[in-house]
């Protein structure tokens, strides 16, 4: 997201991303402001500099490109001969989110406007289809972004059924498909802001099913979204200034915690494997993972906030703790243990690779996972917040542990 950064913040988010395996940043960009173009400039400066690539992804939604890609296509032109400026097959990739009102003509005009460019659109509202390019001819491929299952589905693992026939379409008229990857999507702002989309069941899932389909390019949302809950790297504040509502939801819940498993997929997705088997801890540790869930049980009182509970919330959210353990090959006999408080919650044993877990009937108390071999603790992680029955704020982010911590 781009926000008001400073040239330090935006230098460090790109060594941290680097650092984690990461190719380049999507820029999610709404208007055009000093703050905002500012902020893209010392991106682009940084990431020339560091080796890193950026793409742009205008924000349809937001209502400042109302009248269509021409808005904005002299000021993409000033960035694609940069050289940390992304490339995929030999062309410029330009994004969206939303923009499916779009008509073909606009896109083909916009083509001819900017010059040698990807136009692949990130859509929310688009139904998938395999005749889905047959009106969408201008443009190159399609961004899912959806990578959360409706509310309306209920209680069940993420699917990728949308990807797949987003990516049939794609490979059948020859464009790209990319594909979404994120942990939770919930925002508590005001009443026109206020839902929750299922986190449990999703990243976890995600990491195989993305290896599996083996799109062109992956997205991970977010890197720092704040006001959604789905950011994955640093949180600066000043773009959170001027929202004390998306301060009170992110205070204390860091979310760095993922950083301890996505590089292993990202070499894993980078390998070219088809499945999360050979993901193994990349710190050199006898395990690594991370855990996450909710610090407020589904039940509890938060009446006291202004801004009601979601029913989203009572509808999918789950009282439970989730993770991913990474076993080093050949390790066996490893049993990863999750406490709340002093009562044992669940346990299970490990495998050498990829383990993912969901323990059910979480309740009050903080939540520790260590991982044992016989009697000797080789890691674990300890949540610094205690799950609740009652707060002041209905906070429905994830609590993100990682480990060794």
């Amino acid at each position: 997201m781009i926000g008001e950064i400073t040239n330090a913040h935006t230098r460090q988010d790109i060594i941290d991303a680097k650092n984690l395996g990461l190719d380049g940043f999507a820029m999610n960009y709404d208007q055009f402001a000093y703050w905002s173009n500012n902020t893209v400039d010392f991106l682009f400066n940084n990431a020339d500099e560091l080796g890193f690539k950026l793409f742009f992804s205008f924000d349809h939604a937001a209502g400042h490109f109302s009248s269509g890609p021409n808005q904005y296509a002299d000021y993409l032109k000033k960035y694609m001969a940069r050289p940390s400026y992304f490339h995929f097959n030999g062309k410029a990739l330009v994004s969206t989110f939303g923009g499916e009102s779009v008509p073909d003509s606009q896109w083909a005009a916009f083509k001819t406007q900017v010059g040698s460019v990807l136009v692949v659109p990130g859509f929310y509202q688009a139904t998938p289809s395999n005749t889905f390019f047959d009106s969408r001819s201008s443009i190159d491929g399609v961004f899912n972004w959806n990578s959360w299952q409706p509310t309306s589905a209920g209680k069940i693992p993420v699917s990728d059924t949308d990807d797949r026939v987003f990516q049939t379409a794609a490979k059948n008229s020859g464009k790209i498909f990319m594909m979404g990857m994120s942990p939770i999507q919930f925002k508590h702002l005001d009443v026109n802001n206020n839902w929750y989309r299922r986190g449990e069941e999703n990243l976890e899932y995600r990491f195989g099913q993305a290896l599996d389909l083996q799109p062109d390019i992956i997205q991970l949302q977010t890197w720092n979204d704040a006001g959604e809950s789905h950011y994955m790297g640093n949180l600066w504040p000043e773009p959170m200034s001027v929202s004390p509502n998306i301060q009170a939801l992110v205070k204390d819940y860091d979310h760095k915690g993922y950083w301890q498993i996505l590089p292993a997929f990202i070499q894993a997705w980078k390998r070219g494997d088809r499945t999360t088997a050979n993901m193994v801890p990349t710190n050199m540790k006898p395990v690594q993972g991370a855990f996450w869930h909710h610090t407020l049980t589904i039940d509890a009182d938060c009446s006291a906030d202004p801004l009601a509970k979601s029913a989203d919330v009572l509808n999918v959210a789950h009282d439970s703790v989730f993770g991913v353990v990474l076993v080093p090959k050949g390790k066996t006999n490893l049993i990863a243990v999750v406490n709340v408080g002093t009562n044992e919650l669940n346990k299970t044993s490990l495998v050498p690779g990829y383990n993912s877990f969901k323990f059910t009937g979480l309740g009050p108390g903080k939540v520790q996972l260590e991982v044992w071999d016989e009697s000797t603790m080789v890691g674990g992680g300890y949540a610094p917040l205690e799950v609740r029955r009652s707060g002041p704020l209905c906070n429905y982010n994830f609590q993100v542990v990682g480990f060794p911590s």
